[in-house]
């Protein structure tokens, strides 16, 4: 009897251990008996396609390596690890002891190392990911705080800290042995110069990723895929004429399903992006960290949770992605055109448009002579997936800057629009519709194409309601020729000021100046106010004359209520630390566009007087930094 009853407890306890394994149809070995000197063997890809093995020896368990979670530590064996050491895109590596899964090798230790020593990820924490997924609508979310630099950058430019901060993810779980590393997946750019890769390089390293250069852009297309364990593996950001991907290794492959990588990537939870079968071309030995250099062969899944323990995949799912039309037209009126997909995930909403930025100044690179400068004429439209469409229509020239991107500024001013625009669509949580296609066709024109205000007049220094002001103003543009433009101003019957300021500017000093007095105004209260935000945004090539009028009014929910009564104001004011409402300074009683050829710069300003003598003066300039920076 009490032989029975040991039985039958021996077989609940081996078919509950064993329960995780079975859907995946492998026997594991709980990291509970792990022992030191056990020994076993790894699979990997070094070159190709083909799976080879490696020797594996248990050092011991290092336990609470992270908050209850082990890690094995080991020791690898084989002319291959000892050549090269533990190599960047062998995350995922499955582990074998005695026929059975131990886990996945994640860690290394740092930089020179004389014996190849990593950890492993315990299989049974790796299966546990499947489980997650079942609440994956629930977690699903954009969760960005980025949309108010993305769409200042939309309206005044992206500057220098811009990506930098976009890129700035928070830091991952520190272990409680931080001199053991997670294995860097190598970041593979097909259809780039190393030049434009290194000039990013430090935000890529700062991701977790080792850039590198590799051939062979892949299609994007489904492509039959065998995957077994140790079969190379790229999660997809872009894809078709250039390409970008992140390789690892597979751990365990069941029904249509597969886990890999042995850690995370960020740690973001659910994900949406494409899975690629790989072909490494080669395994590049060094001291600093080996990496293979691969590349993807086509796209057969989606990888739908990046956890701490790993990355799952389903391979019966198609991910969505953004199809992206590219025509770069010369100086020289030769047009090339280039086809890729953006991919398309809430979690990587303010990572995916840096990518799309690389992609667009590459492709823009590789048809213009190094050197040159130039100026760019941006027409396109960004396609939503209700019927709505973004216009792109501006013009950008080269400035005075340095380094590798100097000479084609006025293409990464393009890049930069394009993007900025993209990522106030993907990264917004307005529960808004979607990116269904990009199409962007940029033709360059040889020279600089900038004109600067250089003095403003009026020929009136006092008005009278319903009366008009002359302006003449100078244009100087960058071959020292100037251009007389006059126009007419109507004043509104309506004022009710003593003064007016007269604005001619910029677009893009004016838009600064907007941002910096009414920021309210340019917070969207929902997907249709941000959409109007981004539709009316100021030209580059375009002269703006405004009159304004100093007012009262407040912005409430990004909306603007003007000239109210002093009663109205205070008691609305009292709101005002809700967040939601704002004072306005000044109103614009009158607006004219004026179109240009060229980038327009600067802005100057005018004091106009109502009914009440006074001496108007041209501006000299001075006072342009007060209201527009």
């Amino acid at each position: 009897m009490m032989k029975n009853i040991l039985k039958i407890i021996c077989t609940f306890f081996l078919l509950t251990t064993l329960v995780p394994s079975t859907e995946w149809g492998y026997s594991i070995l709980p990291v509970a008996e792990v022992k030191p000197g056990m020994v076993g063997k790894g699979m990997t890809v070094f070159y190709g396609e083909e799976i080879e093995e490696f020797g594996v020896e248990v050092i011991d368990v290092m336990h609470n390596f992270y908050p209850k979670l082990d890690i094995v530590l080991v020791k690898l064996l084989g002319e291959q690890v000892e050549k090269n050491g533990i190599v960047s895109g062998m995350s995922g590596s499955p582990v074998y002891i005695d026929g059975k899964l131990v886990g996945a090798l994640s860690y290394r230790f740092g930089q020179f190392m004389k014996e190849p020593i990593g950890g492993l990820m315990p299989i049974e924490y790796m299966l546990e990911i499947e489980k997650k997924n079942k609440d994956r609508e629930i977690t699903l979310s954009r969760q960005t705080p980025y949309l108010q630099n993305f769409i200042h950058a939309a309206l005044v430019g992206a500057d220098d800290t811009f990506w930098t901060t976009i890129l700035n993810y928070p830091e991952p779980m520190e272990s409680t042995h931080p001199q053991l590393n997670i294995i860097s997946s190598p970041l593979m750019f097909s259809g780039f110069q190393s030049e434009l890769v290194n000039h990013f390089i430090s935000q890529f390293r700062g991701m977790g990723f080792t850039p590198m250069i590799a051939g062979g852009a892949g299609t994007g297309k489904p492509q039959k895929t065998s995957f077994q364990p140790g079969s190379a593996v790229s999660i997809v950001f872009l894809t078709g004429d250039l390409a970008i991907e992140a390789s690892g290794t597979v751990t365990a492959v069941g029904e249509n399903k597969l886990l890999s990588f042995g850690h995370h990537l960020f740690n973001f939870g659910p994900i949406s992006l494409p899975l690629a079968g790989t072909q490494v071309y080669a395994t590049l030995p060094s001291l600093m960290g080996s990496s293979k250099m691969a590349t993807a062969t086509g796209i057969v899944g989606t990888f739908l949770q990046d956890r701490l323990a790993g990355a799952f995949g389903d391979l019966s799912l198609q991910p969505n992605m953004i199809p992206v039309h590219f025509e770069m037209e010369s100086p020289f009126h030769e047009t090339r055109s280039f086809n890729f997909k953006l991919a398309s995930d809430p979690a990587f909403n303010n990572m995916l448009p840096f990518y799309m930025r690389m992609a667009l100044i590459q492709a823009a690179y590789s048809a213009r002579l190094a050197g040159e400068q130039n100026s760019s004429r941006l027409r396109g439209a960004i396609n939503l997936t209700d019927g709505r469409t973004l216009e792109l229509n501006d013009l950008f020239t080269s400035q005075q800057t340095f380094g590798f991107l100097s000479s084609g500024a006025d293409a990464v001013s393009a890049a930069d629009l394009v993007t900025v625009l993209m990522g106030n669509i993907m990264i917004n949580d307005f529960n808004g519709p979607d990116i269904a296609s990009v199409d962007i066709r940029l033709a360059t024109m040889p020279g600089k194409k900038y004109s600067k205000i250089e003095s403003v007049w009026q020929d009136k220094t006092e008005v009278k309601p319903g009366e008009s002001v002359r302006l003449s103003i100078n244009i100087r543009d960058n071959k020292e020729n100037i251009q007389k433009i006059s126009r007419i101003i109507p004043i509104p019957k309506n004022i009710s000021g003593r003064q007016l300021s007269i604005i001619v500017s910029s677009g893009s000093a004016l838009s600064r100046y907007e941002v910096q007095v009414s920021r309210g105004k340019f917070v969207p209260k929902d997907f249709d106010h941000l959409f109007k935000i981004l539709s009316e945004r100021r030209k580059s090539q375009n002269l703006y004359i405004q009159l304004r009028e100093r007012d009262s009014g407040l912005i409430v929910e990004g909306q603007e209520m003007l000239d109210l009564p002093p009663s109205v104001t205070e008691v609305m004011n009292s709101r005002a630390s809700t967040g939601t409402i704002s004072r306005v300074p000044d109103r614009v009683v009158y607006e004219q566009v004026v179109p240009m050829d060229d980038v327009i710069i600067g802005a100057k300003r005018l004091i106009l007087s109502i009914e009440s003598p006074s001496k108007a003066t041209s501006s000299n300039g001075n006072d342009q930094k007060a209201w527009y920076q």
